[in-house]
């Protein structure tokens, strides 16, 4: 079957339109679900039974439930309390709750990976649990979760065609519309696929980039670490 390319040139406006619909909602997803994470994940950690309970009861809900049924339970099961967003609102909320369970394993063992004995070293020294967090684990954190983090947005990406389901007139709804009307499923979700590998590959580009600047960052981080722990160590003597 020849490919017929004045598909490409009569129907891209309107995937492109979707498309700019699916980088906004995932934009946003990672916007909020990303500190919702690290909250999520310092919670995991907390030494009260509450905010840890609760956070691990989120996690692991959110990562023990196909997204298609929290997708439909956001979307049918809101309005039943009164709660009414128009559908590409409800999937990004569902999306960034979906996400954040994720995201916040990962900063989780991103923190664990850390050595304790640089947290201690803090508090010897006079810094707070915050302090310490803030100024000496979280940034050699992020060098060790970046290539989690990349393949987790990856995966935000591609589960967004879920929205579809709930109407929202994103890349893939605009696809199956497209195909509906010219019965070109071929060329039509070649256009598709082609719009989600691109969209990928920039996003996997640019933190590889982020990656390497991390990298740094952690090997000038962990010398202000070992520095930390000498002055500790005078200290204690």
């Amino acid at each position: 079957m020849a490919l017929d390319f004045s598909i490409f040139v009569e129907y891209g406006p309107r995937l492109l339109m979707g498309f700019w619909l699916t980088i906004k909602i995932v934009i946003a997803a990672i916007i909020l679900g990303m500190p919702w994470g690290l909250v999520l994940a310092l919670g995991r950690r907390s030494r009260f039974l509450i905010p840890r309970l609760a956070a691990t009861s989120f996690v692991e809900i959110f990562r023990n439930t196909p997204f298609i049924i929290q997708v439909f339970l956001f979307f049918y099961v809101l309005p039943f309390y009164g709660i009414r967003f128009p559908a590409e609102y409800v999937g990004t909320l569902a999306l960034a709750a979906f996400g954040s369970a994720y995201f916040a394993e990962i900063i989780r063992g991103g923190i664990d990976a850390v050595s304790k004995g640089q947290l201690e070293s803090a508090r010897a020294i006079g810094m707070s649990d915050w302090q310490a967090m803030k100024n000496i684990v979280l940034p050699q954190t992020l060098s060790i979760i970046l290539p989690p983090l990349t393949n987790q947005t990856l995966s935000l990406i591609k589960e967004s065609a879920i929205l579809s389901t709930i109407t929202v007139n994103e890349l893939t709804m605009s696809g199956i519309r497209v195909q509906g009307e010219i019965f070109r499923p071929f060329e039509v979700f070649i256009m598709v696929a082609l719009l989600y590998w691109g969209f990928n590959e920039s996003i996997a580009f640019l933190m590889r980039k982020i990656e390497r600047k991390a990298n740094k960052a952690r090997t000038s981080n962990q010398n202000i670490a070992g520095k930390t722990t000498s002055i500790s160590r005078g200290a204690s003597r």
